[in-house]
């Protein structure tokens, strides 16, 4: 991708250099790690079976502690309860998430991953890493590092920021 300089002016006025360019990188991340044929070959190097939203509702369980209420997952997720319910069930015919009942308010469910689905999530993510090593083999420690840095301070800022909200 070439991120040359460009002249900095918008419709809505000057723009800080290189804002442009980091808008075009991130899309061009989002768009390969939203492609379908990107998840389905980790899901092949990962030995797993696994749709999109199924991988996002176990990987938002393993990193939520795996024992989130379906209220809450449904809002981590961004979509609404009975689109959580329907994928719930399909894991749960899976053999990777099961329900049950709050000791502390019987009216609430929580979803918790099973061992088989502790491993799957495991796996992916084991493939996802190799992935990413492998897109990064060429860099040096230090530009791995640094990368990493910075993405975390951007994620921080975005994530408090009000266009957080912007799709």
């Amino acid at each position: 991708m070439n991120l040359t300089k460009r002249s900095g002016r918008t419709a809505a006025g000057d723009v800080p250099t290189g804002i442009d360019e980091i808008i075009g990188a991130l899309s061009t991340v989002a768009r390969v790690f939203n492609q379908s044929k990107a998840h389905t070959t980790l899901c092949r190097r990962a030995g797993v079976d696994l749709d999109r939203g199924g991988a996002a509702l176990l990987y938002k369980l393993h990193v939520e502690g795996d024992d989130v209420h379906f209220t809450v997952l449904a809002e981590r997720l961004g979509i609404d309860s009975p689109a959580v319910t329907r994928k719930v069930q399909q894991l749960e015919r899976a053999g990777l998430v099961r329900r049950e009942r709050d000791a502390k308010d019987a009216r609430a469910l929580r979803i918790l991953l099973t061992e088989e689905g502790r491993d799957a999530i495991e796996r992916l993510l084991a493939a996802r890493r190799e992935w990413l090593a492998d897109v990064l083999s060429s860099w040096s420690a230090e530009e791995r590092l640094e990368l990493a840095q910075l993405l975390g301070r951007f994620a921080l800022s975005i994530s408090g920021s009000e266009a957080s909200d912007v799709g």
